[in-house]
């Protein structure tokens, strides 16, 4: 910044006989060479150090002070600012830089141009009237708002008033119904999503890495799927574990059965699985149920069934039975699950698998909803 001043002379006085001030360093640039350095005496043993460098204000000049700063200010400037080809002009009392040969050039010779100091004019920012206009605007600003946050609150106490309302009477119309966090299906991933997010991890999953062959692959609901490779003959767990990096990034680690036979080799990748904003609805009666067990037999897949407790103890203490039925339930196919439970296929309403195991079996992939 350039903070060095001069006061104009009275011939270059504004209207009103007020004198302004100047830049110095812009109202010299004018009578300097294009690379330059110059020291100039000011009373009272100071000095002021401006600097110019290709035909530009250095940011390191325009620096007053005593003569052991100013030599500080030059040996900064040096050191920074490459040397012009043609070398430095330097200014600068005699015997200040007994080493160069310095031109003792009076500070005056270089500020009496008129257009330099026209150029070099500093302007007022600080204005009464300006800040005056400012106060009044704000004061009318604060009292619109205040009279608009009034309004507001009363618009908005009768808004509330009207929601209470509404929400009493819904509530004694829905008291016996139980709440959203009480509904299973309500705190896992809705059922197509998940299928189909493992389904594009385990199918981008290698089918030998390192010569180590391709066993099992596990998703859970936790958003992690865990793959399993089988120990190939002469096959070693240092193949593997220097392989698997490689494929999977430095933050992918296997993890092996040993102590053990050391023939199984396990990773983990993550799955971007989120949970449902609200639990849909349920299909009525045991619609779902059957509508599961007729499509298993369609297939020709394998189901287990089995019901479960549904009954909740409530805060209060007492037990209440839910309206619904719960069942765990294990599905055993050969078609890949993400296409069998599409949505276009299979309504899922209700339901939520825990893990989605896929297995290799005599070179056929065979897939475990649980």
């Amino acid at each position: 910044t350039l903070l060095g001043t001069v006061t104009l002379t009275d011939k270059t006085r504004r209207k009103g006989g007020r004198h302004t001030l100047a830049s110095m360093a812009l109202a010299v640039l004018p009578a300097l060479p294009e690379a330059c350095y110059g020291v100039f005496p000011l009373p009272d043993e100071q000095y002021w150090f401006v600097a110019v460098s290709d035909g530009m204000l250095s940011p390191f000049g325009d620096i007053v002070g005593d003569e052991a700063a100013i030599r500080i200010a030059v040996s900064n400037f040096l050191q920074i600012t490459a040397d012009p080809a043609a070398g430095w002009t330097v200014y600068a009392p005699s015997g200040f830089f007994p080493e160069l040969d310095a031109e003792d050039k009076a500070l005056s010779t270089l500020i009496d141009n008129k257009v330099g100091l026209r150029r070099a004019r500093l302007s007022q920012t600080h204005n009464p009237q300006i800040l005056w206009l400012w106060g009044i605007a704000v004061v009318a600003l604060v009292a619109g708002y205040v009279g608009y946050s009034a309004w507001q609150t009363h618009q908005e106490d009768e808004r509330i008033a009207a929601a209470q309302a509404a929400l009493l009477a819904r509530q004694q119309l829905e008291q016996q119904a139980p709440a959203d966090n009480l509904k299973p299906w309500a705190t896992q991933p809705r059922f197509p999503p998940m299928l189909s997010a493992c389904s594009n991890v385990w199918k981008d999953a290698q089918i030998s890495i390192a010569g180590w062959v391709f066993n099992t692959a596990t998703c859970d609901a936790h958003g992690k799927i865990t793959l399993h490779y089988t120990l190939p003959s002469g096959g070693t767990v240092g193949d593997f574990a220097l392989r698997l990096p490689v494929l999977y990034g430095a933050d992918i680690q296997p993890v092996f059965n040993i102590p053990g036979s050391a023939d199984d080799a396990s990773f983990a990748l993550p799955v971007s699985l989120s949970l449902p904003e609200h639990p849909e609805a349920l299909l009525p009666g045991s619609q779902q149920i059957q509508h599961l067990t007729s499509y298993a037999q369609r297939i020709n897949a394998r189901l287990r069934l089995s019901e479960m407790d549904v009954s909740t103890q409530l805060a209060q203490g007492d037990v209440q039975n839910l309206p619904w039925r719960t069942y765990s339930f294990t599905f055993i196919t050969d078609i890949p699950p993400d296409r069998l439970f599409a949505p276009t296929r299979f309504n899922s309403s209700g339901i939520r698998a825990s893990s989605i195991t896929t297995t290799l079996k005599n070179n056929r992939l065979e897939y475990t909803i649980e």
